[in-house]
């Protein structure tokens, strides 16, 4: 039922959380799909999103207050208040880092170290036309920026369900789904120093509470946490790893920050979950109508989202 209410609804709010160039050929896509949609991550993170934000460019107190609290359960050291949300996108995505290609196609050169012969020889083909890609374009599950007294705020969130991270990219085999957002985090930054800078540029993972690990905040009580499912996921050893600023620095060597950057990098690293939307689309009732909340609340429940 959700789902279809979504699609009648995609030309008035829907559209706004997807680039403009993607928006119809999203909506095509899932008009197909919409029977088999469960396990579907980047649908699900939209209601998530769309359960707090509503038409997100038209947000009220409610609105930002339910944004606000999720953030504090993220396990950020520091606090992030919005005061105003500038942009919510779904799938927006980030260009190919070209320092990264650059480092990549050096590195080869001295050490063709992929462990595919088929690959070794892709590679060298690729080196000899300098504008090949190695990366390519970032699908970033989700963006949120708004202001914090007068300072914009840039948040790159990936989201997962029940799958894991990506442990390798195609040209370099020990490169996983984090470093590599992480990466574009601060292409971005660098990009955008006018705007932004590191002490307001945030890394979040979105998953359930189940998989939370302690250190980001009380994961969910569960029978599967005797299964051990805050240490089931690579993301949870990755999660810890890259908040320690000295591993963060050691696995982008292609970046020269200062040390007080790397720091920042590190700090403004968080964790949320699905059940921490539900809760606050709850508690400060962001639903647009009755039957959109009935719906909504539905399908957290169905899925075991619920505190």
């Amino acid at each position: 039922m959700l789902p279809n209410y979504l699609i009648e609804n995609f030309e008035n709010t829907i559209k706004n959380y997807f680039p403009s160039d993607s928006a119809n050929a999203w909506k095509e896509k899932y008009k197909k799909k919409i029977e088999q949609i469960d396990h579907d991550e980047p649908w699900l993170t939209l209601i998530a999103c769309y359960a707090v934000l509503g038409n997100w460019k038209n947000t009220n107190k409610d609105n930002i207050d339910a944004l606000n609290e999720i953030f504090q359960r993220s396990g950020l050291e520091k606090t992030v208040l919005f005061n105003s949300i500038t942009k919510v996108k779904v799938e927006e995505k980030l260009p190919e880092i070209k320092e990264y290609r650059a480092y990549l196609k050096e590195a080869f050169t001295k050490d063709n170290f992929h462990l595919y012969p088929d690959r070794r020889t892709s590679i060298n083909q690729k080196i000899i036309t300098k504008t090949a890609s190695f990366e390519g374009n970032t699908n970033l599950d989700l963006l949120i920026e708004g202001m914090s007294n007068n300072r914009k705020i840039t948040c790159f969130i990936e989201a997962k369900f029940l799958s894991d991270i990506s442990y390798q990219t195609t040209y370099n085999p020990v490169r996983d789904q984090i470093i590599r957002n992480i990466d574009c985090g601060i292409d971005y930054v660098n990009g955008n120093k006018s705007e932004v800078d590191f002490k307001d540029f945030y890394f979040l993972l979105l998953t359930p509470q189940i998989f939370k690990s302690k250190n980001f905040g009380l994961s969910k009580t569960s029978l599967l946490n005797q299964f051990g499912a805050n240490s089931s996921r690579f993301y949870c050893y990755k999660m810890e790893e890259y908040s320690n600023y000295q591993y963060l620095k050691q696995n982008l060597p292609h970046r020269n920050l200062k040390d007080s950057e790397w720091r920042s990098i590190a700090k403004n690293i968080g964790w949320l979950s699905f059940e921490d939307f539900y809760y606050s689309c709850r508690k400060y009732s962001t639903f647009i109508n009755s039957s959109e909340e009935e719906a909504i609340i539905r399908y957290f429940e169905e899925r075991n989202l619920t505190p």
